[in-house]
């Protein structure tokens, strides 16, 4: 019977028009016959095959050299150097006035210095700017194909349908904000296709190999990352976005291969800095898909998923520069490939992922064309209402603390989304409550503090990424619940009702983080204190160029300066004549103060010849790689250890951890992975354990760290909260289990479903405890905030040391968490460390590199890579 229905799905694939003769599913009219259509060009029908990258420039630059309606723009390019471009497509007569209508555009979005007669003027006469962008995550990858025919239907269409989008709208074309993902996708995918494609979901062509063309070359989400900007394709965008301020931006993606096709208006939550106009549009965009869906007889549905809550998004971002944003997902994704039968026995293709793509750009032009004097006159609306805002706190203020350079980083983040920020030039007292406190104080803050007002046009983004907690009244998330940047920062913020200080100055560049050496040329010592996180990049070079580095392991005071745990200590004697220039080098480049001792003689605490004075031993590191590793994660290391303190490592395969070759490294970093038994069984526990008696020292992370407990690997004597035996459990927690269970044998299936939803947590701040006497902790406050999400909380044990854990207040800081999860994770461990032979086992409960915003807490694995490793 299969051998039968594989026949007939051959045959039926043969024929199928996308395989054969694809019909095309453009254009919509008439054409110039002078504009090259697709097929001409790349030698096939859009829809048939994917196209490539060379070939989708191929296509550009032959489309760009004959059509007077485009401009071409680049504007940066990949970490592996592909170009970023769009395609900026209007009338004839609009490109020529294209400066004119930016800037006028750019006018609305500060109406500040903006008459009422020229706001009316301008949404008057202005065309509305709309930006489509494809291919945000790489691999699904049917955006760009529907991306590539939008474009040609803009550049030969001489219908009226097209040339009434051509007269009203400026139209920005991003073909593909991911191109490296993408080809990593499709040169997957084309080498591994059959001929004939197999619709079958289990063929090797719908199974993606990891790390999969999702994510760019660091393995970063791109569709998280526009408020943060961690990656240069990121900030790239973001800059010449501002350039533009569409009034509205689409984001194509695609879902599931069972699904059918999303688009807005979205779900809740809606973040409440958002006006109510966004969900007026939504509907208004909606509309116009569904009709033209319904014209060609496509599925779709709306408002179920995809929320308006987390600011870092392709839809919400935008949203928060006042345009329309908005996520429309087609069913396909990787595992769509070329056709693939869904459960309902439908044969999804390319050729129907690539039409629905095309039919929603066109509808949501369209849309924009019918309501184009109601779009702009609400997005002047929106920046007019922010700058009116009302609200009771008037601003943030963010102190730099003991470590200027990650303020400025966060300030330097904020300018270049717009967002005004001022700098106290003397100290002021301003009544202000810091975050996560009850009361409200009176404090004096220092020179040099930043104050970020909320009534200034983009107010309503400054809100959503700075405050501490933001408010909702819905318990779904799609994605996190909590980002607070100062948070994530590290920083003391604090919030208040009061408007900008008098001696607060507007600032009109990122501002500067210089360093130096302090006491001129030593006779005997530098020293390097560790509360800078860019100390680490500092030291590490210093060992690269092969000087000699000692670290305190006892706070110590010289020259009426107190020097805490972790500072580093370079002898004069130990270290060539070259020493002084490097360190004044470094010094400058990387913003750290170092100071000059000529004694070793410290005025309180240990003196620098203390044996608890030790010397560092430069690290071997080795990353873990390959499925089941999250590639995620994997990126969040490799981004954090070669961009941000440039330390080498070599990255392994999960297969290899039970090899000789072990011995070529003292630190070996799993990051957050699956099932890891599929790639070490119990050998393998041994070998590393062997590995780790001899010296060794292996870091878990998040679901690393569960795996090398002892109810799972042995490795370690750590205890995960499920695996408590009913004897250690308190009379609380057998009554609330057994309640728990008497509940579930009475509720519905959708009372199921709800009960372990609303269990979950997607991503909360918590506050931790910091042993700062550890090595991990050197340089850390001793109260720190750290993102939680959904793992199995480790118990403390009375083997190995807890170097950080969960406050034993029971509640959460910011975000969602049901009180009883919360209550559960009171007290827990977030890092563990557990003595082995000679070596040791670091257990990291949690990431602490969370998409590389969550910069505040780095430092905790830095410290265990280069503190730990015996010398």
């Amino acid at each position: 019977m299969k051998r039968i229905l594989y026949l007939f799905l051959y045959l039926f694939l043969s024929c199928h028009p996308s395989f054969s003769q694809p019909v095309r599913f453009y254009p919509i009219g008439p054409v110039n016959p002078s504009i090259p259509l697709p097929s001409t060009v790349l030698g096939y029908e859009l829809g048939s095959r994917f196209t490539d990258y060379r070939n989708q420039e191929q296509y550009l630059n032959r489309l760009t050299a004959s059509c007077d309606r485009v401009k071409r723009v680049f504007y940066g390019e990949t970490y592996e150097h592909r170009p970023l471009q769009i395609l900026i497509i209007s009338s004839p007569r609009n490109l020529a006035q294209l400066e004119e209508i930016r800037t006028g555009n750019l006018k609305l979005t500060d109406p500040r210095s903006l008459s009422k007669s020229d706001g009316d003027r301008l949404t008057n006469s202005l065309p509305a700017i709309v930006w489509l962008s494809y291919g945000v995550h790489g691999n699904e990858a049917s955006s760009t194909e529907a991306a590539i025919a939008v474009a040609y239907q803009l550049c030969a269409g001489t219908d009226e349908r097209t040339t009434a989008i051509l007269d009203n709208i400026v139209t920005i074309i991003d073909p593909s904000i991911n191109p490296d993902g993408r080809e990593r996708y499709v040169h997957w995918i084309n080498g591994m296709a059959s001929q004939v494609p197999n619709a079958n979901p289990e063929a090797l062509e719908h199974s993606e190999p990891w790390p999969g063309g999702r994510t760019n070359h660091y393995f970063f989400d791109l569709n998280r990352d526009w408020a943060w900007q961690t990656q240069q394709e990121s900030r790239a965008r973001i800059k010449l976005y501002r350039s533009w301020m569409p009034q509205t931006h689409v984001d194509y993606h695609e879902m599931g291969y069972t699904s059918s096709y999303f688009f807005f208006p979205a779900t809740a939550p809606f973040h409440e800095a958002l006006p109510s106009e966004v969900k007026k549009w939504g509907e208004i965009y909606g509309k116009g898909n569904a009709e033209a869906f319904d014209r060609i007889g496509a599925q779709y549905y709306v408002g179920e998923e995809f929320d308006m809550f987390y600011p870092g998004y392709g839809d919400s971002w935008p949203t928060f520069n006042g345009a329309v944003g908005m996520t429309y997902e087609q069913a396909g994704h990787s595992r769509g490939g070329l056709a693939v039968r869904k459960p309902n026995g439908h044969v999804l293709t390319l050729w129907e992922r690539a039409r629905n793509h095309f039919t929603t750009s066109i509808a949501s032009l369209e849309t924009t064309v019918k309501h184009r004097r109601e779009r702009l006159e609400d997005f002047l609306k929106y920046w007019r209402s922010a700058v009116d805002y009302a609200g009771t706190v008037k601003g943030f203020l963010l102190e730099e603390g003991s470590d200027p350079g990650r303020a400025s980083r966060l300030v330097s983040g904020l300018l270049s989304q717009g967002i005004e920020v001022h700098q106290l030039q003397e100290p002021a007292r301003i009544e202000a409550r810091r975050f996560f406190s009850k009361k409200t104080s009176r404090d004096l803050f220092p020179i040099g503090t930043y104050y970020v007002s909320l009534r200034q046009p983009q107010g309503r983004l400054a809100q959503a990424l700075l405050e501490p907690q933001a408010a909702v009244r819905d318990t779904f998330y799609y994605d996190v619940s909590a980002w607070s940047m100062p948070v994530a920062y590290g920083l003391q913020a604090s919030s208040t009702e009061s408007g900008v200080p008098a001696s607060a100055r507007i600032l009109t560049d990122p501002p500067l983080v210089h360093g130096q050496v302090s006491g001129g040329k030593a006779h005997y010592a530098y020293l390097i204190p560790w509360e800078r996180h860019k100390a680490a990049t500092v030291a590490w070079q210093l060992l690269e160029r092969g000087y000699s580095l000692s670290y305190a392991t006892r706070q110590f005071e010289m020259g009426g300066r107190a020097f805490r745990a972790g500072t580093v200590v370079v002898f004069v004697g130990q270290n060539g004549d070259s020493l002084y220039a490097d360190l004044e080098r470094l010094a400058s480049t990387e913003g750290v103060d170092i100071y000059s001792s000529n004694t070793g003689l410290a005025e309180k605490g240990i003196s620098l010849g203390s044996d608890r004075i030790r010397p560092f031993k430069k690290p071997t590191v080795a990353v873990v790689a390959e499925s089941p590793v999250s590639s995620n994660d994997f990126g969040e290391l490799w981004y954090l250890m070669e961009q941000e303190y440039r330390i080498p490592f070599t990255a392994i395969r999960a297969s290899e951890l039970t090899h000789d070759e072990l011995e070529h490294y003292n630190v070996i970093i799993i990051p957050d992975a699956g099932d890891l038994r599929q790639v070490i069984d119990s050998a393998g526990v041994d070998r590393l354990k062997r590995w780790m008696t001899n010296g060794g020292m292996l870091i878990g992370i998040d679901g690393a760290a569960r795996f090398f407990v002892k109810s799972k690997s042995g490795l370690t004597a750590g205890v995960l909260q499920s695996d408590k035996k009913d004897e250690d459990k308190t009379k609380e927690e057998k009554e609330q289990e057994k309640a728990k269970k008497e509940s579930a044998m009475r509720q519905s299936l959708f009372e199921k479903e709800e009960y372990h939803r609303l269990a979950a947590i997607p991503g909360t701040i918590y506050r931790v405890n910091v042993d700062t006497t550890h090595p991990i902790g050197f340089g850390m406050p001793p109260e720190i905030f750290v993102f939680k999400q959904d793992g199995i909380p480790l118990e403390l044990t009375e083997s190995g040391h807890t170097v950080a854990r969960f406050s034993n207040d029971s509640t959460e800081v910011s975000g969602y968490a049901r009180p009883d999860r919360s209550k559960k994770i009171a007290g827990t461990a977030y890092i563990q460390d557990f003595k082995i032979g000679k070596g040791r086992a670091i257990l990291f409960a949690e990431s602490v590199t969370f998409r590389m915003f969550w910069v505040g807490l780095n430092k905790l694995l830095i410290n265990a890579i280069l503190f730990l490793p015996e010398p």
